[in-house]
């Protein structure tokens, strides 16, 4: 495998493939517009990028970054390649472009009632293997509860808090309504 990746502006022919794999690999609840990711994606701590194995297209990452946080807002690989390594090959090549930084995402709690109890078992097991651990915070939006994963080191409410603002803009953010806390209090 020769993974390497692309700004999704330097290859636009790539922006269908990005945007169906987009619409398959996330519920429409949890997906903002993709021209708002794209406009967004003009800002400079904004990194939407294509991932490529040779010239193959695997899938895309979507990156927000303020000073040594970084949060991985989206990550995708294509159904056709699905476990082959390349989502673990992609989260290291996130930990090689912010060498210094530490990485967090969310992914949905672990909840035995949910219609996919095992897929949220297997996707934690997932970034767990790939040194991923609980950050002991819970970020809860108008559409969800997740439990917020951290490479790194440790992340604090408020500057989660302040990384998501800085994306979303003043308006955006009171629409969104993001809240984060401690896991034991959700």
């Amino acid at each position: 495998m020769n993974l390497r990746v692309e700004s999704v502006f330097d290859n636009r022919k790539e922006i269908k493939k990005v945007t169906e794999l987009y619409e398959g690999s996330f519920p429409q609840n949890e997906r903002i517009p993709m021209k708002l990711l794209l406009w967004k994606a003009k800002q400079d701590f904004v990194d939407f990028l294509v991932i490529y194995d040779n010239d193959v297209f695997v899938g895309f990452t979507y990156l927000i970054t303020r000073e040594d946080l970084t949060y991985v807002l989206y990550i995708a690989i294509d159904n056709k390649i699905r476990s082959k390594g390349y989502g673990s090959l992609a989260l290291a090549q996130i930990k090689e472009k912010y060498p210094d930084n530490r990485i967090i995402l969310n992914i949905e709690v672990i909840d035995e009632t949910a219609s996919n109890y095992e897929q949220r078992v297997t996707r934690r097991k997932f970034y767990t293997r790939n040194g991923y651990e609980g950050s002991s915070y819970s970020y809860r939006d108008r559409w969800g509860l997740y439990e917020v994963m951290i490479h790194g080191g440790k992340v604090n409410a408020e500057e989660f808090h302040a990384l998501l603002k800085r994306f979303a803009g003043a308006l955006l953010f009171s629409v969104f309504k993001p809240q984060i806390t401690p896991s034991t209090e959700l």
